[in-house]
């Protein structure tokens, strides 16, 4: 193999490794709390966030298909959330629309995909959150992390960050954890 060959050959490996994003769920640290990460979250990437008494809404967090992209990142969202905590329950699309049917709630409840239709679903079970996030491919390695949590009661944005990345080794500790870092650090604040 000349050296022209090898060198095509590492650059394309790199390459192929340095923008997987691995998404491994990890559990918090034992000591902080939290993921690991190196970034914290910039106060222009917090586009809202009020307090709100979280044992109120502690009943469940519905993980809304919300983005185009989070197909493939639902299961490592939602399984992150749940080992964060401070949800009795935490409910994907799917298991939602099955909570509806077997609790003969269909009748009133024509919809969750929409704020009237989550509206009438409080109304029926009680106080309860709802998370909407996305994936977006900026170009080059960068990407953008959207994360909201809101009221269905209101149809109020209680936390709304907005945080961008560069992916050369996986999206895990650039793009994901500081908000889940700065979610759960919201989450300690907001229970009262």
């Amino acid at each position: 193999m000349n050296l022209k060959t090898l060198l095509l050959a590492s650059a394309s490996g790199l390459a192929l490794i340095s923008c997987s994003p691995t998404l491994k769920v990890k559990q918090l640290d034992e000591k902080t709390g939290q993921l690991p990460t190196e970034t914290k979250i910039m106060p222009n990437e917090i586009l809202a966030e009020k307090s709100i008494n979280l044992n109120d809404y502690n009943q469940f967090l519905f993980i809304k298909k919300s983005g185009v992209n989070m197909e493939k990142y639902e299961s490592y969202v939602t399984q992150t959330l749940k080992n964060i905590g401070g949800f009795k329950k935490i409910y994907t699309q799917a298991e939602l629309e099955q909570y509806v049917i077997q609790n003969n709630l269909t009748d009133k409840v024509t919809s969750i995909s929409d704020n009237i239709g989550l509206l009438n679903l409080q109304k029926q079970v009680g106080n309860f959150l709802v998370c909407e996030s996305n994936v977006e491919f900026l170009g080059g390695y960068n990407y953008q992390f959207t994360f909201k949590i809101k009221n269905p009661a209101t149809a109020e944005t209680v936390l709304d960050i907005k945080h961008q990345a560069f992916n050369w080794g996986g999206l895990d500790r650039p793009l994901f954890n500081p908000v889940f870092n700065y979610y759960i650090d919201w989450t300690k604040k907001n229970t009262k």
